[in-house]
């Protein structure tokens, strides 16, 4: 039967290999280097779960004290109140510490910061690899909203979306969307038009665009509901280690019917689990499957 130590190893992969892509210092390979790196969950998580890898934890402060003109605050608190996550106490911790070294103003109420000595070991040579497409997108466009609507739009190519879907896509409100896709618009970067009684948007100029901003990568995850749902993952398996399996099988039973609409966002669809305590070890096999293939991309 898979463990919580399984399921742990996986999510670290994951975390350590984007990091690694985005410059930090590591030993794991960078298995993402296809798919668009997105820093705001990526930051996120690390914070939330800083207790996975305390190491992990102070390497990605260190690039967020480097690289923090890159990040968007709004953004990374809108991700954080999404996942229910704004007051948790390791995510204070660690906007509290990279408030005392960098001055960033991130929200962590009266918490202290941690004992943190900056190594400065993150090193961006260049933003030219397919992974960095936010980041460089941001580096021409500027941080906010407009930056994340070009990504999403040449990340879905040919495809029109609503401004709902575009606030998904995001992670900003749909009123911050659709007052930027009216210069977008007016501009000749985006069409709209109406369709099914909602307005649609696609991207005009994607030839264009792609030419400043490219090289494309080939995958396009959506970390923000993929982080999401392991945050989810990691707290039921985590709790289970208390627990009797049959506790333990009402649990993820209840998790999987009440996250149905989380999982569907990440592209994650749970098997039908067996009744009675077999349904645990057959929800922790799927979990840490599912983990185990993030992780390999």
């Amino acid at each position: 039967m898979s463990t919580y130590s399984d399921l742990r190893e996986h999510v670290l992969d994951t975390l350590w290999s984007q990091w690694h892509e985005l410059g930090v210092a590591a030993t794991v390979p960078r298995r993402h280097s296809d798919d668009v790196i997105d820093p705001e969950p990526l930051i996120a998580f690390t914070a939330a779960h800083a207790d996975l890898d305390p190491r992990l934890r102070d390497e990605s402060i260190d690039w967020v004290l480097r690289y923090g003109t890159y990040v968007s605050k709004a953004r990374l608190k809108n991700v954080l109140t999404a996942w229910e996550l704004l007051d948790e106490p390791l995510f204070r911790e660690y906007a509290a510490t990279v408030n005392a070294h960098g001055g960033a103003g991130w929200p962590a109420a009266r918490v202290k910061p941690l004992a943190f000595r900056s190594r400065g070991r993150s090193l961006l040579e260049d933003l030219s690899r397919p992974a960095l497409l936010s980041l460089r997108i941001r580096a021409v466009f500027g941080v906010g909203a407009r930056a994340e609507l070009i990504r999403a739009f040449l990340t879905h190519p040919g495809s029109s979306l609503t401004a709902a879907d575009l606030s998904a896509e995001t992670s900003y409100g749909k009123r911050n969307v659709l007052n930027e896709l009216e210069p977008l618009r007016f501009a000749g970067v985006v069409n709209s038009f109406r369709a099914a009684n909602a307005d649609r948007f696609s991207l005009a100029m994607a030839d264009q665009l792609a030419a400043v901003v490219g090289p494309l990568p080939r995958r396009s995850t959506a970390w923000t509901q993929t982080f999401g749902v392991l945050h989810l993952l990691l707290g039921v398996v985590r709790h289970g280690t208390k627990r009797s399996e049959l506790q333990n099988a009402v649990d993820a039973v209840r998790l999987l019917e009440e996250g149905r609409s989380r999982f569907a966002a990440a592209q994650m669809y749970p098997p039908l689990l067996p009744s009675g305590p077999s349904a645990w070890p057959a929800f922790l096999d799927w979990a840490v499957g599912q983990a185990k293939a993030i992780a390999r991309n």
